[in-house]
C-alpha cells in the first residue's frame, strides 16, 4: 500500500505540473504564482493537525518564496531590452525552473509525512514533525524515450559519420545539461585527447548533485572570467549548451565517477571546515555542529542529515535564481554546505572538492588571477 500511495502522489504532482505549464507562454501575467505552485499542495496536508501544523507552515512559506523569486525575475525581464522572442523563451525557462523546485519541495514533504506516520500512530499527542525535519528533495525521474531506428534507403549515399569523440562531446554535454538545464555548460577535447567539462555558474565549479561522466575532467579551483566556452582553455573541439537548447531524441546509459572531483588533499580539511562554518553569516548553527561531527566521524542522525540537505537545497535554489550574476557570499555558503554534507556522509573526495573551491574563491583575487585554467 505504501508503494501505491507514493506512486499516486507522484502522479498528482506530474499531472498538476503539466496542467500549470500548458498555459500559453505569450500571455504571462505579472504574477506567475498560479503557474509556479498551483495544484501542488499535497492531499496529506488538506487537513492540518497539531502534528503537521509546523511542517505545513514551513512548506507554505517555502513555496511562496519560490514563487516570489520567479515573479521578481519576470518583472525584471519585462524591463530588459531584449527581443520579444527571447523574452518569451526566458519567461518559460524561469517559470519551468521555479515549478521544478516547487515540485521537488512538495515531494520531499510528502516523503517526510509518510516516514513520520508510525510516530504519529504510536503517540499522536506528540507532534513529530518540525520545520527543521523537512527531508531531502526526491527528484521525479523523467521518462526515458527510446530512440526509433530508421534504416536508410539502399540507394541513398550516407554522409560520413562524425568522429567518435564528437559524438561523445555531445553525449557528455546532454547528460550534464539534463541535470541542470538552467545553467550554461561547455565540454571540450584537449590536444592530448582528454575531455574537460565546465559551467559558468562559479568559475568552473560543478554543483553537488550533478553526476559527472566517467573519464571526464573538471577544472581545478581558481577564479576565471569569460564566456562559458572560453573557460575550457585550449581545446581542439568543443560543444556548448545554453538554457533552452533542445536535447537529442533519446538517452544512453552513462557511467559516472567521483574521480573527476579528486583534488590535492586540503591539509586539516576537517578542522578548516569547522572553523569556516563557525558563526558564519547566513549559515544555520546546525551546519557548524554537523561539520564538527563529520570531521570527528562521530556519526549523526538521519534527521539531522535531512535538515542539512534542506538548508543546502534552499541555498542552491537561491544561487540558481541569481544566475548568472551570483552573490559571492551566497556562493561561499553553498560551497560550505556542500562540503559539510559530503563530510557527514563520509564522502571525503566531494568534501575536499567543494572546500578546495571555497578556499580558492575566498582568497584575495590578486593571488588567483593569472592561474591557468
Amino acid at each position: 500500500m505504501a508503494i501505491f500511495g507514493r506512486n499516486t502522489a507522484r502522479q498528482r504532482l506530474k499531472r498538476a505540473t503539466r496542467q500549470a505549464l500548458s498555459a500559453p507562454t505569450f500571455d504571462t501575467p505579472p504574477d506567475a504564482t498560479p503557474w509556479v505552485i498551483g495544484g501542488l499542495w499535497p492531499a496529506e496536508l488538506a487537513t492540518v493537525t497539531l502534528g503537521t501544523a509546523a511542517v505545513a507552515a514551513h512548506l507554505k512559506n517555502d513555496l511562496q518564496r519560490i514563487a516570489d523569486s520567479a515573479n521578481e525575475r519576470l518583472h525584471a525581464l519585462r524591463h530588459a531590452d531584449v527581443p520579444d522572442f527571447a523574452r518569451r523563451a526566458e519567461e518559460v525557462r524561469i517559470i519551468e525552473t521555479a515549478r521544478t523546485y516547487a515540485v521537488q519541495r512538495v515531494a520531499s514533504t510528502i516523503r517526510l509525512l509518510r516516514s513520520a506516520k508510525d510516530d504519529f500512530d504510536t503517540d499522536p499527542a506528540i507532534p513529530k514533525i518540525t520545520p527543521e525535519q523537512v527531508r531531502e528533495v526526491d527528484v521525479i525521474p523523467t521518462p526515458v524515450v527510446e530512440p526509433v531506428e530508421i534504416k536508410p534507403e539502399p540507394e541513398l549515399v550516407r554522409a560520413p559519420e562524425p568522429p567518435p569523440v564528437d559524438r561523445r562531446l555531445e553525449s557528455v554535454l546532454e547528460f550534464v545539461a539534463r541535470q541542470e538545464p538552467g545553467l550554461r555548460w561547455a565540454v571540450g577535447e584537449r590536444a592530448d585527447g582528454t575531455i574537460v567539462l565546465v559551467t559558468d555558474l562559479a568559475h568552473g565549479w560543478i554543483p553537488p548533485g550533478v553526476a559527472v561522466p566517467a573519464g571526464v575532467g573538471l577544472l581545478p579551483p581558481a577564479r576565471r572570467g569569460g564566456r562559458v566556452g572560453e573557460l575550457l582553455g585550449d581545446v581542439v573541439r568543443s560543444a556548448v549548451y545554453h538554457p533552452g537548447d533542445p536535447f537529442g531524441g533519446g538517452r544512453t546509459a552513462t557511467a559516472t565517477s567521483l574521480e573527476a572531483r579528486e583534488l590535492p588533499r586540503v591539509h586539516d580539511l576537517g578542522w578548516k571546515l569547522v572553523e569556516a562554518t563557525h558563526w558564519r553569516d547566513g549559515l544555520p548553527r546546525i551546519v557548524h555542529t554537523l561539520a564538527k561531527a563529520g570531521a570527528a566521524r562521530t556519526g549523526v542522525l538521519d534527521a539531522e542529515v535531512d535538515v542539512l540537505r534542506v538548508h543546502s537545497d534552499t541555498a542552491r535554489y537561491q544561487l540558481m535564481a541569481q544566475y548568472p550574476d551570483v552573490d559571492a557570499a551566497l556562493l561561499s555558503n553553498c560551497l560550505l554546505l556542500a562540503a559539510t554534507e559530503a563530510i557527514v556522509l563520509s564522502d571525503e573526495v566531494s568534501a575536499n572538492y567543494h572546500f578546495g573551491w571555497f578556499e580558492a574563491l575566498s582568497a584575495p583575487p590578486a593571488s588567483q588571477w593569472g592561474t591557468a585554467p
